[in-house]
């Protein structure tokens, strides 16, 4: 004897539009068929089957395919989010660590705090014929000038004391390094990297990284820093 389907009643019926609605109306609840919509969906999908047509076993175990992959996504995901937030707090961390230091950053200029002194480096990458080291001022005045003789290709310490070349103590203020090459009767200027000090920490969102800022108030990319001082 044959079942007569009309005697179902209509709310128990999921139509395929109600079946669409549904997936959509949880697609744009979370952005993507969560694990609960799903369960919802299948459940009724399960729940309002034709008696005379219900699902087979291939679309079954389809369905119970993608719902195992969905919960594999979420775990994944999951897993990674909370990855993503502990190295952040280590780098954070670390930057924080970080205060107070001084680091060495690029270009020539550095402040000098009277009785103190200021260090920087210079790569050098050949014999050169010889090599001049000036200080200028903020007004670009030369205040401190010193030949350097038998320097060796590689990595150069630079310090100046705070003192003009007849040893009488500077200002506080802003100066720069200078280091000049002479090369076949050329001059060229050799890029010269200064010490700061690092004053504060901050997090990129954006690039998702440290910053920090140094005693200049410029700010670097901690990835980027490759020489920390003393």
């Amino acid at each position: 004897m044959g079942i007569d389907t009309r005697i179902l009643p209509s709310s128990s019926v999921l139509t395929s539009e109600q079946y669409a609605e549904s997936k959509l109306a949880a697609k744009q609840d979370d952005g993507g068929l969560g694990r609960d919509a799903f369960l919802t969906l299948f459940t009724a999908q399960l729940q309002n089957q034709d008696p005379l047509d219900p699902m087979d076993n291939e679309s079954f175990v389809s369905q119970l395919a993608q719902f195992s992959s969905l919960e594999s996504m979420q775990s994944v995901d999951n897993s990674m989010q909370t990855m993503a937030e502990g190295m952040r707090s280590d780098r954070f961390l670390l930057g924080a660590n970080l205060l107070g230091t001084n680091i060495n950053v690029p270009g020539p200029y550095s402040e000098l705090i009277e009785g103190s002194y200021i260090s920087g480096n210079a790569a050098i990458s050949g014999d050169f014929e010889s090599l001049n080291f000036t200080v200028s001022n903020a007004d670009g005045k030369i205040v401190y000038e010193r030949q350097l003789e038998n320097v060796l290709p590689g990595d150069l310490s630079l310090m100046w004391n705070g003192e003009n070349s007849s040893g009488e103590q500077q200002p506080s203020g802003k100066y720069s390094l200078v280091l000049t090459a002479t090369e076949n009767g050329k001059q060229m200027n050799i890029p010269v990297s200064t010490s700061q000090k690092i004053s504060s920490v901050k997090w990129n969102e954006a690039k998702n990284e440290v910053l920090v800022e140094v005693s200049d108030g410029r700010t670097f990319s901690l990835n980027s820093l490759e020489k920390f001082n003393i």
